[in-house]
């Protein structure tokens, strides 16, 4: 009798457990195409859709002195140094940019520039900035500026940046006034990029400035980080309520790493919920992270998307110290170490459309220094994002990351995301064959 019960019992679970996992792989569904059967040169675009680059100013600018900087010394890093010498070369990088056909260019302002000590303001940096946007204006580019791309001077950061939530005021004032200078012919902002990144990286793993590893801190700055942003929102709609301003999201997509596991199922669920589902909640409810944030809801007019890649999750996730990922078989790994996973920007899109505002993609790109993986990356996203546009999807732009190589943050100059290769000896420009491509893809679009 009880041997009965048992077979009955297991019978029991296991059709459970099937059921369960059935269900599992419908509700969050992870495809996989048959590339060798697309032809990815079959894409279309709308009239007016914009192709972009994008850029940082700690990675391209040079010769800064911010968070970062002292964060390099601090860790033994790689440091930034000269970069690509952007502040000097701007005017011959912009031809850079007319060489491709680029409509749109997403770039940053650097805060250090600008108020290098507290309260000191350096009009001279304004004006420099102020001349790129009429440069931009003048070839016919739309400029998208970023007013905090993980960079911020040494003294904000000495008190405590966006750990506490006093030092938010300084950072809406600085906002304040950049936008007051430029947005007369800037109609396109974006206040923090990945701030998931930010958090997570600064005050979680430790790899970004400050270099902290403390699970509290980290929901606080994310919970600060998405509070600074509605303020910067609402205090600058008031100002020009015509002007345009989101947020870049990265939107890393979670995969049970193995597909019938118990543990790797509901654990990618929640690193999905906490890197992505949160930060949505924050903007959708104005609830976050167990935490009412009011001021955030609705504060998008658009939102910006970086794509790059999925992460299998387990019990064995891979290193993102020493840049290795597991990936499926029919995947190819990156020199970034996580896979290319076009299949993956359809989801982000669809993850983001109910959000009701329309699209940008902010960042897509990969390292790749001998540019053999870049052109069938670039072809594969941009198929995936043509069929996504046909569907419906409200996608205003592609930008890829990025215009040429530059300071790739903890990982130095070791990953080369250019379309152009930098020489940073000589700071020579050199087009890529995927540069190449990509100026042929908008030419044709």
């Amino acid at each position: 009798m009880w041997l009965t019960l048992f077979i009955a019992a297991l019978a029991a679970f296991v059709v459970f457990k099937i059921t369960l996992i059935r269900y599992r792989r419908r509700r969050y569904p992870e495809p996989h195409y048959d590339w060798s059967q697309i032809n990815t040169d079959d894409v279309s675009f709308p009239q007016g859709f914009h192709w972009g680059t994008a850029t940082a100013a700690h990675q391209v600018e040079g010769l800064l002195s911010n968070n970062w900087t002292i964060h390099e010394v601090d860790k033994g890093l790689e440091q930034s140094g000269q970069a690509c010498d952007h502040w000097n070369r701007w005017k011959d990088d912009f031809q850079l940019l007319s060489d491709l056909g680029i409509t749109s260019y997403r770039c940053s302002i650097e805060w250090s520039r600008l108020e290098p000590e507290q309260g000191v303001w350096d009009d001279e940096a304004l004006q420099t900035y102020s001349a790129m946007i009429d440069e931009l204006l003048a070839r016919n580019i739309r400029p998208i500026l970023t007013l905090h791309h993980f960079s911020h001077p040494h003294w904000w950061e000495a008190k405590g940046g966006f750990a506490d939530k006093e030092n938010i005021a300084t950072f809406v004032q600085y906002c304040e006034r950049v936008f007051e200078a430029l947005s007369d012919r800037v109609d396109t902002w974006i206040t923090i990029n990945e701030p998931t990144v930010f958090s997570t990286m600064g005050y979680g793993l430790g790899i970004f400035p400050p270099g902290r590893r403390s699970p509290r801190l980290t929901l606080r700055v994310m919970r600060h980080l998405m509070l600074a942003h509605a303020r910067v929102y609402r205090s600058l709609k008031t100002k020009r309520p015509e002007a345009q301003i989101g947020l870049a999201k990265n939107v890393t997509l979670f995969d049970p790493h193995n597909r019938w596991s118990p543990i790797d199922w509901p654990l990618s669920r929640l690193l999905e919920w906490f890197w992505n589902g949160a930060w949505r909640s924050g903007i959708t409810k104005g609830k976050m992270l167990f935490t009412k944030i009011p001021e955030a809801k609705r504060s998008l007019d658009f939102v910006g998307l970086n794509y790059y890649t999925h992460v299998l999750t387990g019990l064995s996730i891979g290193s993102l110290r020493k840049l290795k990922f597991p990936k499926r078989e029919q995947e190819v790994a990156t020199e970034f170490g996580y896979p290319m996973y076009a299949e993956g920007l359809r989801r982000a899109i669809e993850f983001l459309a109910p959000m009701g505002v329309p699209i940008e993609i902010t960042e897509n790109g990969v390292a790749d220094a001998d540019d053999s993986l870049r052109p069938e990356h670039l072809k594969r996203h941009l198929w995936v994002l043509s069929q996504a546009m046909k569907d419906g999807y409200n996608v205003r732009s592609y930008h890829h990351w990025s215009l040429m190589d530059n300071f790739e943050w903890a990982e130095g100059y070791s990953m080369r995301f250019g379309l152009y290769h930098v020489d940073f000896e000589t700071q020579e420009r050199t087009l890529r064959a995927s540069g190449e491509l990509y100026k042929q893809i908008i030419s044709s679009n």
